[in-house]
C-alpha cells in the first residue's frame, strides 16, 4: 500500500447515531472510516482488511467492547492495532483498569470532545504512516539488495569467463613466441656470418622482443593464477621457503647478492605456492633495483602483530621509491623505471598484492628515493 493512501480506521458502536457523530468529527481525506454496528461486524471487517486504529464502544449487546478487544489482541494478525475505548459509563476503578487490561491505548468518555479525539487519532495515524513508509523503504531496500546480488553474480561469472579466456589466449600465444625466439637463436648461431652488422642488430632486436613478450605473458598468467581457484591454507615454514628460493634463483646466489634470513622466522598460515610467488617477486625486485656498482643486500625479518598475525619485512639497499609513486606501486602494469634501465613487466607487485589478499593478508611499503625500500607482507600466524 502506498504511503499516501488513506488510513483505515474502524469505528464500532451499536448506536448508528454515535457512528455518524464519529464520522463527522473525523471527516478527513486522509482517513477512510469503516463502520461496524456490532462485535461480529467488527471481526468480519478485521478479517477482510487491515486497520491503523480501532475506536470501540465499551457497552454493546452480545459482546462487550472489552471482550472484543481481548479477542483482537489474542489474534496475531490484529494484536498490533491500537484501540481507543469510548464509554458513557465511566468508573475509575472498574472501567479504566479493565479497558487497559484488555489492550486499550487510550480511554475517552462520552460525550466526546471532538478536538481531543481528532488530536489523538492524528497521532496514531501519523505513527501508522511512518510505519508504512518504513515498511515500503525496507521492501525497496530488500529488492535493491537482491538485484545487486544478482548483478554481482552476473558480473562474477563474466569476470571468470574473461579471465579464463585471457588465460587461454595468453597461454596459446607463448608457443609462437618461443618459436620466434628459438629460430632467431638458430639463425644467430648458424648463419650470423652471412649477415652484416645491421642484419645482426635486427636479429638481436627480434630475439629481445620475443623474450620480453614471453616474460610479459608469463607474468599475466601468474597474475591470473593468483586470482583464481581455491587456496588451501596451512602452516608454512617461511624461513625454509626463503632459503630454498634464494638457493635456486641465479640472481640471489651468494656471489651476486647478500640475502640475510634469520633462523627463527615464525610460521604463517598461507598457501605455499602463492607465498612462493610473493617471496620470489619481492626478493627479485630487491636485488634488481639497485644503483650501478652496488652489491644487492636484502634483510628479511618478522614482526608479531597483535599476537594473531606476522608481518614479514624485506629490506633492501636499492634505489628507493619516491613517495609520490607509492600509491600506484601495487597496480598491474605499473612501472616506475625505464625499461632500458631495469627489466620487468610491471606485474610482479600486483601479483604480490593479489596473492596476499587471497590468503587474508595485506601488503605495504616504506621507502624514499635513494635510501632503499622496506616491503612487508602481513599474514595470519600459524598456531
Amino acid at each position: 500500500m502506498s504511503a499516501e493512501a488513506p488510513i483505515n480506521i474502524l469505528i464500532v458502536d451499536d448506536e448508528p447515531r454515535n457512528l455518524t457523530v464519529l464520522e463527522l468529527v473525523l471527516n478527513d481525506p486522509g482517513y477512510r472510516l469503516v463502520r461496524a454496528a456490532s462485535a461480529d461486524e467488527a471481526l468480519l471487517a478485521l478479517v477482510a482488511e487491515e486497520f491503523a486504529l480501532l475506536i470501540l464502544d465499551v457497552r454493546m449487546p452480545g459482546m462487550t467492547g472489552f471482550e472484543l478487544a481481548q479477542m483482537i489482541k489474542d489474534r496475531k494478525k490484529t494484536a498490533h492495532i491500537p484501540i481507543i475505548f469510548l464509554t458513557a459509563f465511566y468508573n475509575e476503578d472498574q472501567h479504566v483498569l479493565e479497558g487497559y487490561g484488555s489492550g486499550a491505548v487510550d480511554y475517552l468518555h462520552k460525550p466526546i470532545n471532538p478536538a481531543i479525539l481528532r488530536s489523538k487519532v492524528a497521532v496514531f495515524a501519523q505513527l501508522h504512516r511512518m510505519h508504512r513508509e518504513n515498511a515500503e523503504a525496507n521492501r525497496a531496500l530488500v529488492a535493491e539488495i537482491a538485484e545487486r546480488a544478482r548483478a554481482e553474480d552476473r558480473l562474477r561469472e563474466t569476470v571468470q569467463e574473461l579471465e579464463a579466456f585471457s588465460y587461454s589466449i595468453a597461454h596459446d600465444m607463448r608457443a609462437p613466441l618461443r618459436s620466434m625466439q628459438g629460430f632467431s637463436e638458430i639463425l644467430e648461431s648458424e648463419h650470423a656470418a652471412q649477415l652484416n652488422s645491421e642484419g645482426r642488430e635486427f636479429l638481436r632486436r627480434i630475439s629481445s622482443a620475443a623474450q620480453r613478450m614471453d616474460a610479459l605473458i608469463l607474468d599475466i598468467l601468474n597474475y591470473s593464477k593468483a586470482g583464481n581457484g581455491d587456496l588451501e591454507l596451512r602452516s608454512v615454514d617461511v624461513g625454509r621457503m626463503i632459503r630454498e628460493i634464494a638457493s635456486t634463483y641465479p640472481t640471489l646466489q651468494p656471489e651476486r647478492a647478500d640475502i640475510l634470513v634469520p633462523p627463527d622466522l615464525p610460521p604463517v598460515l598461507a598457501n605455499e605456492a602463492a607465498l612462493t610467488q610473493i617471496v620470489s617477486n619481492l626478493l627479485g625486485n630487491a636485488v634488481k633495483f639497485v644503483a650501478p656498482g652496488v652489491r644487492p643486500s636484502v634483510r628479511v625479518r618478522a614482526e608479531a602483530i597483535n599476537g594473531a598475525h606476522v608481518r614479514l619485512w624485506f629490506e633492501d639497499n636499492g634505489i628507493g621509491i619516491p613517495e609520490r609513486f607509492q600509491p600506484r606501486l601495487f597496480k598491474i602494469f605499473s612501472r616506475l623505471q625505464r625499461r632500458e634501465d631495469y627489466e620487468g613487466t610491471g606485474i610482479g607487485l600486483a601479483i604480490v598484492r593479489k596473492a596476499a589478499e587471497r590468503m587474508n593478508g595485506t601488503v605495504g611499503v616504506e621507502s624514499a628515493e635513494g635510501v632503499g625500500s622496506r616491503f612487508w607482507v602481513q599474514l595470519p600466524r600459524a598456531t
